[in-house]
């Protein structure tokens, strides 16, 4: 997205607060105008005493000591209008701006295929999110008063110098394009070095955010070293960018500087030299050099904003690409009509690289109420057909029924409210233990979630903490085992009163004592629902209706577990391979 695009899309986010901006433009304008009386105020003082002084005119005092509380009253007003200009920009830009972009892109999440959230690392989200939508708002925050402040000043003293001199104003004009010029195609070099240093302080992001999360990997595999080793790698090509993207636009400032220093010398010296001739007065001499010296501060202000720009322009890039990612399929309005659980997938094609089919034209019918296992080698296919059946990804063709309706012409909060489900992968939040059971049903009542507990054997462990089911779950979910993190997602499920249930490895955390506890409840808990089982341990799949042996993404055989095995196929190799004797 080019640098002009990119203006043009802050520019439209910021109309939400065009109310509040214009607000803190007229305080501005009024900030500016109290700035500029002052030194005329202080030229005629000044002349006063000079003219006082050579004995050429008298000085009256009440009129003198009456100017200067003149003056006093226009810095105090001007003082002022700053602080509220500044206050009524902090409490727009943070509550407005900055939230509005936020929410965006919190919602465009809720929106966003999981296929984009695979690739993406949670790290690099929230760098976008939190660091570059900051950069935005403290530059339209900073920029904005530059602009309207700087602006103004350069104008308004432009006037005041013409009026007093016109040949001095001829410098003042001539400075103006030559400042500005040089600000910009210094700034535009620096652009492609902040565009870089955006990048790496994402990959930074991210980095830090897997070293947090996995932090028991890390120190189980003595990692340390090698991810400071990457992290430092990373610092230094952020330092590099970074130096050169400060560097580059470090440059602008010193430059117009020195650029204004040169008019102001030349006004110096014209004002001089008309003062020594006479057709100049001291008072007028005092208003042009003090005007000059105000001259220099908006020039270096819109200097430093053009500079802040490029840097505001890298960061906007990487929010709008955040906002404009595709996002899955708008739902269709459809619904379920007395849902039953019947199930059938009609030449259904899927890959997660269109290069590499790996579902390919699946075909099986699942009737209410039945319990199908899928079983097959890592990597077959399995955890798919269940995130096709889910819509966590959409398929390349064929369709999903359930109970005869198309799965993609109903809403996916209707599709999914449908599936109760116990993942390989244990999910708790920070919270009560209490809380997190709830979770499997809104308004769940303590009694409810205890029935749940004692259904998923986790009651007596939960009654031994000190807390009960009052106890806090830390953000980890250290303070609890990954087999007892399993079983309260087990009465999470137990909690939800749905026709379609997925265990995806559901015990695979447990002991085999409690293995066995949990095979009879799960017995229950299938029982008038439509189960998909996805197990490597086939001794708890034994009983189910149908076993879809699946292998690179092909159902090779399907059947119950006596005719799978009398068949001799490739599912007998599995189980064999499982459960006979070693010789």
């Amino acid at each position: 997205m080019k640098s002009g695009k990119v203006l043009l899309r802050i520019i439209k986010d910021m109309k939400k607060i065009a109310g509040f901006l214009v607000l803190a433009a007229v305080i501005e304008l009024i900030a500016v105008l109290l700035g500029m009386i002052s030194p005329n105020i202080i030229g005629d003082l000044t002349q006063n005493l000079y003219d006082f002084t050579l004995g050429k005119a008298s000085l009256d005092m009440n009129a003198f000591a009456k100017t200067c509380g003149i003056l006093c009253l226009v810095y105090i007003l001007s003082s002022l209008c700053e602080m509220t200009r500044a206050f009524v920009m902090n409490n727009t830009v943070s509550r407005y701006f900055t939230c509005s972009l936020r929410k965006k892109m919190s919602e465009k999440i809720i929106g966003l295929p999981i296929s984009y959230l695979d690739k993406t690392p949670n790290g690099e989200i929230i760098s976008r999110m939190m660091h570059d939508v900051s950069i935005m708002g403290t530059t339209v925050h900073n920029i904005f008063s530059t602009i309207i402040s700087g602006l103004c000043k350069l104008v308004i003293i432009t006037v005041i110098i013409f009026s007093i001199s016109p040949v001095m104003a001829i410098a003042v004009l001539i400075v103006i394009p030559i400042s500005i010029g040089i600000s910009a195609f210094i700034s535009a070099k620096a652009e492609s070095h902040y565009n870089e240093v955006r990048k790496v302080n994402g990959k930074i992001y991210a980095l830090s955010e897997e070293n947090f999360t996995c932090f028991d990997t890390v120190k189980a595999f003595n990692l340390e070293k090698k991810q400071n080793a990457s992290l430092k790698s990373l610092a230094k090509d952020m330092k590099k960018a970074s130096v050169k993207a400060y560097y580059t636009s470090s440059i602008i400032e010193p430059v117009v500087t020195l650029t204004n220093a040169a008019a102001y010398i030349i006004i110096c010296i014209i004002g001089g030299y008309m003062a020594i001739n006479g057709t100049f007065s001291v008072g007028s001499i005092v208003k042009v050099i003090l005007y000059a010296q105000m001259f220099a501060g908006p020039l270096e202000a819109i200097a430093n904003g053009i500079s802040m720009m490029q840097n505001t322009f890298a960061s906007a890039r990487r929010v709008y690409e955040f906002l404009d990612t595709e996002e899955m399929p708008k739902d269709n309005d459809g619904t379920f009509k007395n849902l039953k659980g019947d199930v059938k997938f009609e030449n259904v094609c899927f890959s997660y690289d269109k290069s590499k089919p790996l579902i390919k034209n699946l075909n099986f019918e699942v009737k209410a109420g039945q319990k199908v296992a899928i079983v097959g080698p890592t990597g077959g296919g399995k955890t798919t057909i269940v995130n096709l059946l889910m819509r966590f990804y959409d398929i390349d063709g064929g369709r999903i029924l359930i109970d005869g309706v198309d799965a993609y012409s109903v809403p996916k909060e209707t599709l999914r409210s449908a599936f109760q489900m116990v993942l390989q992968d244990t999910w708790l939040f920070s919270g009560t233990i209490a809380d997190n059971v709830a979770y499997g049903k809104e308004n769940a009542t303590r009694e409810e979630v205890v029935k749940a507990c004692e259904k998923a054997h986790i009651d007596g462990f939960i009654r031994s903490l000190p807390d009960g089911y009052d106890t806090e779950i830390n953000e980890e979910s250290t303070n609890v085992s990954a087999g007892q993190k399993q079983l309260l997602t087990i009465a999470r499920a137990y909690l939800s009163d749905r026709k379609l249930l997925i265990l995806d490895e559901a015990t695979s955390n447990v002991d085999t004592r409690t293995e066995i506890l949990i095979q009879k409840t799960m017995d229950k808990l299938t029982e008038g629902r439509t189960s998909f089982v996805i197990a490597h341990r086939l001794s708890t799949i034994t009983d189910a209706d149908m076993i879809l042996v699946v292998n690179g993404g092909e159902i090779v055989e399907r059947g119950t577990h006596e005719e799978l095995l009398e068949s001799g196929g490739f599912y007998k190799e599995i189980y064999m391979s499982q459960y006979a004797p070693i010789t």
